[in-house]
């Protein structure tokens, strides 16, 4: 039998998930992460991109987060996100749109928060894109 820990997903308006896990893998600044049971204590930022679970049977559950943190501890681990989607909950036409109009606003003279924020909604459009079909034109 395969070694499981406690995981947590929660997004900013729901909890996701909240079961056993063989393997999380999330995606980092420094590209994808996974994790394991008893990994070491560990906290990570959390950047738009492919989550995946691999739960307590086998089955793997994939989906698209937005922005967060994730905490492991004590055989445990907890990630906190602003979005959390499965493909069938994502609108593709809305993230082109939103896509759209981050391309726009970078384009536009800024602040430095508002060029960030920019960039944010950017990225989240992009991994939405990504996660709901792999070819972006």
């Amino acid at each position: 039998m395969t070694a499981v820990f406690d995981l947590k997903i929660m997004a900013s308006d729901h909890v996701f998930y909240n079961d056993k896990a063989q393997v999380l893998t999330v995606h980092t600044p420094e590209g994808s992460k996974q994790f394991l049971a008893h990994h070491a204590k560990t906290i990570y930022a959390i950047t738009p991109g492919e989550l995946k679970i691999r739960k307590e049977d086998g089955s793997e559950i994939k989906v698209v987060s937005g922005f967060g943190t994730m905490i492991f501890s004590d055989n445990q681990a907890e990630v906190l996100v602003d979005t959390c989607e499965t493909q069938s909950e994502l609108d593709q036409r809305r993230a082109k749109e939103a896509l759209e109009r981050a391309k726009e606003k970078m384009r536009q003279k800024q602040s430095q928060r508002e060029y960030k924020m920019s960039q944010a909604a950017m990225a989240r459009a992009l991994a939405r894109l990504q996660f709901k079909d792999k070819s972006i034109n």
